[in-house]
């Protein structure tokens, strides 16, 4: 590709300098039409077109070509037609801004991290998805999609069973027994059976009553016999009782067992899992809004080091025009085509680096959606441009986080389930002393045994003499038996009482379990130190990137300045390519600096919300509505 000199003054000398050599005169006098530069790809193989244009470098070779395009501009400048010029555009000279656009517009599809989606076929089924996405709608997704959302989800309603797994311990429970049984027995006296039946059943109701941590029970039990035993007056006999028990623990166990102390515990739990819930959530919005920040500003570096490889290529080309025509050296040459070489590494590293950036906010936000050959671009919709100086006041800020941090609440909760811990710890150091208590009522029925002692001497036809009072004939005639009045109620009443000499197994666990309190509080401490400090580093960093995104501005502006002011001294042939590759650097450099110190400003603000805990309220997600299974 060949390219003149634009300056005219120097394009004058140089014709009069190259129709001086040897054959100068007598070349073939023709003029190559400008083509527009080709599209290269982001790798480009440097050494094959060194190599190829090291063979067309020679003055003498190109001398021809170039004696003919600058003897042409030489006569525009001494002689200037308009008309000539306006009716032949092929002896205008070329505009370097306009083969700069050209190859900026040819190589610009080349190097956008957009995939750019076919028309129509198999590769429009391929094509990649472009999602353009805000920073509240990115929040919104990454709540409904984040995964680690989605695992700790799962603790408030393990939280939730534990409770009410705790709660069981004051469900009643319903039993009962059954049994069937018969003996034949050789016997060697006339009082003694040599047969007998037996059947018998219990079943009652059990547990403990809430608050007070006393157990009851409430049984029924019914027992029939068959015997030939004569001694035995009915045969079969019925027997049933129900009988109600109490044990009331008055020291060890009164109010505070440890079934009730599970259950406050749990709940406990419960509010704490929420709170674990509630952080989470907090660090997976600040993880999403740091990585879209991140996104934003990897795809800003990767513009930036796009335009400075189009720069760069521009600049080569120049040189290389420069050399053919003796102005530069080879070294020249060789710089500029360093700076191309030097920035396709630079933007093949932000290509990567953005496309890291982009996979790291899929899994944030859309989770499972990112596979291994997952083709997906995000266009983050929001810019780091926009952004407004706040004014922050640290002590405000350390109450906000005082009142609304879960990382505190926790503290507290786990700091409220050792405080019970020590208590019940204290309540099992006492001793023993329980009431005990039970009453009963029993029934009897059952059939005259016709071989009981009263009938056996009787003459024949002589009839037993029936049983006072005669006994009800069935079974079911025992529980009416319960209520007549008669002596067959029961009572029992006592106490229980023990305690463990030396007592140092309890004592020891209550002694643990006041330690453990006391490493809770100061933890919480510790906790609020840490908030403290995480607050004033928030609004630190904050006003100190709010102060950088000013100084790099100026800077951009500056570097701005130089590569223009470089630039027209290139134009006018005070400067050279590599002179403008290392403004163009500068500038490069400032951009980058001004793109972090925006990232930084950003993710200041979002570390300074959640470290005064309002993360959540500022981006209005409710914690009832995140919390439900998905």
């Amino acid at each position: 590709m060949r390219r003149l000199v634009h300056n005219p003054l120097v394009v004058a000398g140089l014709a009069l300098a190259l129709l001086a050599l040897p054959g100068g005169a007598a070349a073939t006098a023709h003029a190559e039409p400008a083509s527009a530069p080709s599209s290269e790809p982001l790798a480009t193989d440097t050494a094959t077109k060194d190599t190829e244009a090291d063979a067309e470098l020679s003055p003498a070779t190109l001398a021809p070509d170039i004696a003919t395009e600058a003897a042409t501009m030489a006569a525009e400048v001494i002689e200037p037609d308009a008309e000539a010029s306006d009716a032949d555009p092929a002896l205008a000279p070329p505009t370097p801004d306009a083969d700069m656009d050209a190859n900026m517009e040819a190589e610009a599809a080349d190097l956008s991290p957009e995939p750019v989606a076919a028309d129509t076929g198999a590769e429009a089924e391929a094509a990649p998805a472009v999602i353009e996405l805000s920073l509240e709608a990115a929040i919104r997704r990454g709540v409904e999609n984040n995964l680690d959302v989605e695992i700790v989800r799962y603790d408030p309603l393990v939280a939730e069973l534990d409770y009410r797994a705790a709660l069981g311990a004051y469900d009643p429970l319903l039993g009962g027994n059954f049994s069937l049984g018969n003996r034949r027995l050789p016997v060697a006296g006339v009082f003694q059976s040599d047969a007998e039946g037996e059947r018998s059943g219990d079943a009652g109701i059990s547990g403990l009553l809430p608050l007070l941590g006393w157990s009851y029970e409430l049984s029924y039990r019914g027992r029939r016999v068959a015997s030939t035993s004569p001694i035995q007056s009915l045969n079969p006999e019925y027997t049933a009782s129900l009988e109600a028990s109490l044990n009331a623990p008055l020291l060890r166990g009164f109010l505070l067992g440890p079934a009730r102390t599970e259950v406050r515990s749990t709940r406990i739990g419960r509010a704490l899992a929420r709170e674990g819930f509630r952080r989470q959530l907090m660090d997976t919005i600040a993880g999403i809004e740091s990585g879209y920040w991140n996104l934003a500003a990897r795809r800003k570096d990767f513009e930036v080091n796009r335009k400075s490889l189009e720069t760069a290529r521009v600049l080569r080309d120049q040189a290389e025009v420069q050399y053919e025509v003796g102005m530069v050296s080879r070294v020249e040459v060789i710089e500029a085509r360093a700076g191309v070489a030097d920035r396709e590494y630079r933007l093949i590293q932000a290509e990567n680096e953005f496309l890291a950036a982009q996979d790291q906010l899929i899994d944030q936000v859309l989770g499972t959606q990112l596979q291994a050959d997952t083709r997906l671009t995000l266009h983050p919709t929001d810019s780091p441009e926009d952004w407004q100086p706040l004014e922050v006041d640290e002590q405000i800020a350390a109450d906000k986080a005082f009142a609304l941090r879960p990382e505190l609440a926790e503290a507290r909760r786990r700091r409220e389930q050792l405080e019970l811990q020590v208590r019940f710890a204290f309540n099992q150091r006492l001793p023993q002393l329980d009431l005990v208590a039970r009453y009963g009522t029993h029934g009897l029925a059952g059939i005259a045994n016709p071989q009981r002692f009263a009938c056996l001497d009787l003459d024949p036809g002589e009839d037993c003499p029936p049983l006072d009072p005669p006994p009800l004939p069935g079974f079911s005639d025992t529980d009416a038996d319960f209520f007549e009045g008669r002596n067959n109620r029961s009572w029992s009443g006592g106490a229980v009482f023990s305690i463990p000499l030396g007592n140092r197994t309890e004592r020891a666990r209550h002694r643990r379990a006041k330690v453990q309190l006391q490493q809770a509080r100061t933890r919480t401490r510790r906790i609020e130190q840490s908030i403290i400090l995480e607050v004033r580093d928030a609004v630190r960093n904050l006003r100190s990137a709010t102060r950088g995104i000013e100084a790099a501005e100026r800077r951009v502006a500056a570097a701005s300045e130089q590569l223009r002011a470089e630039q027209i001294r290139l134009e006018h042939g005070e400067s050279t390519p590599f002179a403008v590759l290392q403004r163009e650097e500068d500038l490069v450099e400032a951009e980058s600096q001004k793109t972090r110190a925006l990232q930084v400003y950003h993710n200041s603000v979002a570390s300074l919300n959640r470290a005064q805990g309002t993360i959540l309220r500022d981006h209005n997600i409710v914690v009832d509505e995140a919390l439900p299974l998905r």
